[in-house]
């Protein structure tokens, strides 16, 4: 007997964490504010580099896998925009300064807070952001308006160890 209500109680819990995730739907791709199928390709793309919390993102490939690390481990370079979740994780990256001033779009794999800053101290604020659930390796793009002084993204309230992350200048 307790057997079977040990039985029953798992699969009311696999039950409940299945509905909370959302459900993978292609069609959901086409819906962002804007086109995201070039961030789409970069994440598909075989041989996606890694980039550990810390690293720089090579201007060659405008995306990579950034590894992220408990958000107790991070030392942020600034203060957040957004106070970050316990138990989430979070990373830096670094980019070198765009080469023109101007509206340039982050986009992440998963749900999670981006803040952007070119001076080490303030975050620039965002100008557009689209997000949408249920398209495979896409969950929203936020846009903001550049300088032309180096780059120190900060990523937080991440439900998992790594994201994938494209920075480039909107179309």
């Amino acid at each position: 007997m307790r057997r079977i209500a040990a039985i029953a109680v798992f699969a009311l819990v696999a039950s409940a964490a299945q509905a909370q995730q959302p459900t993978a739907d292609p069609a959901a791709c086409t819906q962002f504010d804007w086109s995201l199928l070039r961030e789409q390709a970069w994440f598909s793309a075989a041989g996606l580099p890694r980039v550990e919390s810390g690293g720089r993102l090579a201007a060659a490939m405008p995306a990579a896998l950034l590894g992220l690390k408990p958000l107790a481990e991070v030392a942020s370079p600034f203060p957040p925009s957004r106070e970050a979740k316990p138990g989430t994780y979070a990373g830096v990256l670094h980019l070198d300064a765009p080469l023109a001033p101007g509206a340039y779009q982050v986009t992440l794999s998963d749900r999670a807070w981006v803040d952007v800053s070119q001076d080490g101290h303030t975050t620039r604020p965002p100008t557009a952001h689209t997000q949408r659930h249920g398209c495979p390796m896409l969950a929203k793009s936020v846009r903001f308006q550049l300088g032309t002084a180096p780059i120190t993204l900060l990523v937080s309230n991440a439900a998992a160890d790594s994201i994938r992350i494209a920075v480039s200048p909107v179309d």
